[in-house]
């Protein structure tokens, strides 16, 4: 028993969807108010744009889309899943914005 339930954990947490949910997560979690440097703000500025560029990369290639097509399924649920990896993809871009824009402003301010 305890070998099932040690494999689905493993399974789940390989699970895009719950890693793209964590990551999610801790982007909008508040941060402590700590004094931190210019330095270690540039460093989490990159990497929450190498976070959504993850996101965005398991909107691309979301295996649910990709069964979909290469099985043949109905139009409209190709259209259902390419409608939900956009939406995961669109997250991704949005956190990779959001962070490149206060990157471009903490560098013309430090």
């Amino acid at each position: 028993m305890q070998f099932l339930s040690h494999f689905f954990k493993s399974i789940i947490k390989a699970c895009p969807y719950s890693l793209l949910g964590k990551h999610c997560i801790s982007a909008f979690k508040e941060k402590p108010n700590t004094d931190k440097t210019i330095k270690n703000k540039i460093q989490i500025f990159k990497s929450g744009i190498k976070t959504g560029r993850n996101i965005a990369l398991i909107g691309v290639f979301c295996p649910f889309l990709w069964y979909a097509i290469l099985s043949g399924a109905h139009i409209d649920f190709i259209i259902l899943n390419t409608i939900h990896s956009g939406i995961v993809a669109g997250i991704g871009l949005v956190i990779i914005s959001v962070n490149c824009v206060a990157l471009y402003a903490q560098t013309r301010k430090g």
